[in-house]
């Protein structure tokens, strides 16, 4: 697994990179190839409460995304939740992944998750402001294929080409528990 590690607010020493080596090679032993993988470690103080530690992980495999967001009162607690987190992605992406080539159904499709942060000056509405864009290669899929990948990302929606119609559409989880198709129609 090839690991790049970003902190913020967060000072690595050598015992906390063999904790974090330590941790993945758990992770490793279910994934077959090379993956690449993104830690993003960071420390947070909110006034009414003590500082935070949040880990949050990205793995990219076989074309799909898995991601992985934790906090803890300290490092190793954080990188022991999100550690647990991937681990729970990667069984379920393994078992999907299975019954997806027993149906007979085409591979996952590729999305890389790249997340360029905005300048200071993004726009500003009265709601907020965006700050977060991502920018992913879009292959055409099915709709289960999106549901797939929607829930291995652990999003409530997600943006796809329909390969059946060749539009755009976002596939979303309602809250009854189904799924819900937006479909835009030409003007």
């Amino acid at each position: 697994m090839d690991l790049r590690i970003f902190t913020r607010n967060i000072e690595l020493n050598s015992e906390a990179e063999e904790y974090i080596d330590k941790k993945l090679v758990r992770l490793d032993r279910h994934l077959q190839g090379s993956t690449d993988a993104k830690l993003e470690l960071s420390r947070t103080s909110v006034r009414s409460e003590a500082d935070k530690t949040v880990a949050q992980m990205t793995i990219s495999v076989a074309g799909s995304t898995l991601r992985g967001q934790e906090a803890g009162p300290n490092l190793f607690t954080a990188i022991d939740a999100v550690t647990d987190v991937m681990d729970r992605q990667i069984r379920k992406y393994k078992t999907r992944a299975s019954k997806s080539q027993r149906k007979g159904s085409a591979k996952l499709q590729e999305q890389a998750s790249a997340a360029p942060e905005l300048p200071e000056d993004a726009i500003v509405s009265q709601f907020g402001q965006v700050v977060r864009s991502k920018r992913f290669p879009m292959k055409p899929m099915t709709i289960e294929e999106a549901i797939t990948e929607m829930e291995l990302l652990d999003h409530d929606f997600f943006l796809f080409q329909n390969i059946e119609t060749e539009g755009y559409n976002v596939i979303y989880k309602r809250t009854d528990g189904d799924y819900g198709l937006i479909e835009p129609e030409a003007a």
